[in-house]
Order: C-alpha cells, then sequence, then structure tokens
C-alpha cells in the first residue's frame, strides 16, 4: 500500500489521531443519523440490518427494514417461513442472495435457542456475516470495540492519509491496521457512527471538503 504523497499533512502521529478522533466525534454529536436499527434493542433485528446495509445506502433499507421487524421478532418466525415471502420483502434492495442467506441465518439461531452470540469468532461463522457485518454488530450493538471498514470508509481513510487506493482493501492487512490504530477505545460507537454518516453526507464519491471536520489534515483536501 504506497503513498501518493509521502510528505501527507496528517501523519499516524498520536496526536494527530487523537485530534481526528475527537473532531470526528464531536461532529457525529451534531450530525447523527436517526435510523431504525441503531435504537434497535432487539438483537436478530440489528444483525439482520446490518446484512440488508451491505452495498445499499442506508435510506433505501428503512422502509424494508420497517416491514420486516414488525411481521418478525424472532429468528424463530423467520425459519418457519417461506423463503419466497423473505425475498419479496427485500426485492427492492437488490442483491437478492441476502433473502436465502438470512433464512440460513434465521434457521441457525433458531437451532441456537434465538440467541444472537456476541463473539467475532461466533458471529463471522454464521450464514451471511462477514467481516463488515459482525464488526458492525459488535461496535454499534454490543459495545465491544471494532473497526468499521467498508467501502465508503476505504474511500474517507485513503483520501486523509494520501494512499493509494488498491483492490481488496478490505482485506490489506495495512489498512486494517490503520483503521483499527484510528478507532478509539472509548467512544468506538460514537466515533464509527460519525464516519459513517460523514461518508455518507460529507466525504462522498463527490467530497464536500468545505464542510469537512478534518480537511485541516487531510491530504486529498489539500493537494486536489
Amino acid at each position: 500500500m504506497g503513498e501518493r504523497n509521502s510528505k501527507s499533512r496528517c501523519n499516524l502521529s498520536s496526536s494527530k489521531i487523537s485530534r481526528i478522533q475527537q473532531k470526528l466525534i464531536t461532529w457525529g454529536k451534531t450530525h447523527y443519523a436517526i435510523f431504525p436499527w441503531r435504537s434497535s434493542e432487539n438483537d436478530f433485528h440489528a444483525l439482520v440490518a446490518e446484512i440488508m446495509l451491505q452495498r445499499t445506502k442506508a435510506e433505501q433499507v428503512v422502509s424494508v427494514y420497517n416491514e420486516f421487524v414488525s411481521k418478525y421478532r424472532e429468528a424463530k418466525d423467520v425459519s418457519s417461513e417461506d423463503p419466497v415471502e423473505i425475498l419479496r420483502i427485500l426485492k427492492p434492495l437488490g442483491l437478492t442472495w441476502r433473502a436465502k442467506k438470512i433464512v440460513e441465518l434465521a434457521r441457525e439461531l433458531d437451532h441456537r435457542g434465538n440467541i444472537v452470540p456476541k463473539t467475532f469468532d461466533e458471529l463471522i461463522v454464521l450464514p451471511g456475516v462477514g467481516t463488515y457485518v459482525t464488526c458492525a454488530f459488535l461496535s454499534f450493538h454490543s459495545e465491544i470495540r471494532e473497526p468499521i471498514v467498508d467501502s465508503n470508509v476505504i474511500r474517507l481513510w485513503t483520501r486523509v492519509f494520501g494512499l493509494k487506493r488498491k483492490k481488496e482493501m478490505r482485506r490489506n492487512k495495512g489498512f486494517l491496521a490503520l483503521a483499527d490504530k484510528i478507532t478509539p477505545a472509548k467512544e468506538f460507537k460514537n466515533f464509527n457512527y460519525a464516519i459513517l454518516d460523514h461518508t455518507r453526507t460529507i466525504c462522498k464519491r463527490i467530497p464536500l471538503c468545505k464542510k469537512c471536520p478534518i480537511s485541516f489534515c487531510c491530504d486529498y483536501f489539500h493537494t486536489s
């Protein structure tokens, strides 16, 4: 993973990272997006929401999520349902493979007594649950620190740190180490929500750099 600019304005010093963390957490408190799954106390619903959100805009998920949770309270309710009905509900999101995976997930959880596990190793092997879903669920719904890495977050950090974006960045050890290092030990939940909201509204494909709370040290902002 090479740097585009060896003199990036924002290196990995502890003081710089701390400043980025605080700036984003502060920004996030006044720009927090309200989505129904964020306040859910139902672990099954929260886990399914994270599956629905993969490669899909949050705004598109709201109506589908609301219909799903209004019909199914627990995994056992889905495991006994006709898979065609699950497919109908999820169809507006595209990626129809998710319907099959959610049914498989529900059956597995039903077999486990309708209890969603809360460890990385147990979650990641469940149907439809990969690294991102596991980290998101643990961070947002289980109070366990995990870094969040999706395509939008990759775009953010590669811009900020002046990194060359490569294929399969989600599996790049150097980038994953960066994402882990920049995730704070405390307030990680607020920080992770902030970066998701920031990449959804500010650091978009065409970024709104003048509104960005961390443009002061963004390599992209200072070199583009």
